[in-house]
């Protein structure tokens, strides 16, 4: 015969604790239950401890309306709102932002050359080799396709000084490079 008792084992209390208050069956709020795995949770507008979450309390039509996000536009100036109404403003169009960083990090494009014609096997270093014989190069780049990784077939070079792009759209386009006959010419045509 096998006898079937039921054993509660209690875990020992942390010096400082009370016991804990026996709870009623069925009571989704009881230890038994959290045992089971499942999480009291805070409701953020009634910030009682419960069987609901925020999206549907019952006393949601009671709470106050916290200052939440208000979808207006900017002022004219394109600076915040005015108090009281708020509104997302990019970070360059906030008060004390620095302006002359935005435009220290934007390229010189005006020394840039456009090379057309490049074979699939050219990388930047390619280039760079070929072009600082003109001139101190600050920028080469070859662009690439997506998923093969390839040569797309062009590419620009950024000198420090336009006379040496010059010099070198002069010497280099026709040039035949890698069994091909490059393309040279400004990226942005001069006026």
């Amino acid at each position: 015969m096998v006898s079937t008792e039921e054993v509660l084992l209690e875990r020992p209390l942390a010096p400082g604790k009370q016991a804990e208050e026996p709870s009623t069956p069925g009571d989704p709020l009881s230890m038994e239950s959290m045992r089971g795995g499942a999480l009291l949770m805070l409701c953020r507008i009634c910030k009682k401890k419960g069987d609901h979450w925020t999206s549907k309390c019952p006393y949601k039509d009671l709470a106050p309306q916290a200052g939440g996000f208000v979808d207006t536009p900017p002022s004219a100036d394109g600076r915040a709102a005015p108090p009281g109404e708020r509104a997302y403003v990019p970070p360059n169009k906030k008060e004390g932002a620095d302006t002359r960083r935005a435009s220290m990090m934007r390229r010189n494009d005006e020394n840039s050359i456009r090379v057309n014609n490049l074979s699939e096997d050219t990388h930047e270093a390619d280039l760079l080799e070929l072009f600082r014989t003109f001139g101190p190069v600050t920028r080469a780049f070859v662009a690439r396709d997506k998923w093969t990784r390839s040569s797309g077939g062009f590419g620009f070079v950024n000198f420090v000084r336009r006379e040496d792009g010059e010099k070198a759209i002069s010497k280099l386009n026709g040039y035949g490079y890698d069994n091909l006959i490059l393309r040279v010419e400004w990226s942005d045509r001069p006026n």
